[in-house]
């Protein structure tokens, strides 16, 4: 009774975990993220414009509200972000290699300091 119980959560986790991180394909491994796709899915919670962004809202109090939004800030450059990203800086917790890889990294920081759209 007790090894059909373990087994059977075991199935359960299993399944659980494919419910929610979806089925794999070769396209969603492949293809590469866009650094606006990374800036949605890393940066915008904290850093768009607007009320309700505690990174802008904190840039705001550091540098004034005309230099808060980290996407047209001339005081952000590639290095500034990358270090940053990686070692943390006040209330930003650093971020892994595993979580955003350096060529990620790259196209991320590519995406905050280009020509605004």
């Amino acid at each position: 009774m007790r090894a059909a119980f373990t087994a059977g959560v075991g199935a359960i986790t299993i399944l659980c975990a494919a419910v929610l991180t979806g089925p794999a394909t070769a396209d969603q491994s492949a293809r590469e993220r866009s650094g606006a796709e990374l800036y949605t899915h890393w940066c915008a919670d904290c850093h768009d414009p607007g009320p309700g962004h505690p990174g802008t809202l904190r840039m705001a109090g550091d540098l004034g509200p005309d230099q808060s939004v980290l996407r047209r800030s001339p005081l952000v450059n590639r290095q500034l972000i990358k270090t940053v990203v990686r070692q943390g800086f006040q209330m930003m917790p650093p971020f892994r290699p595993t979580e955003i890889s350096d060529a990620e990294l790259e196209r991320l920081a590519a995406y905050l300091t280009g020509p605004s759209p």
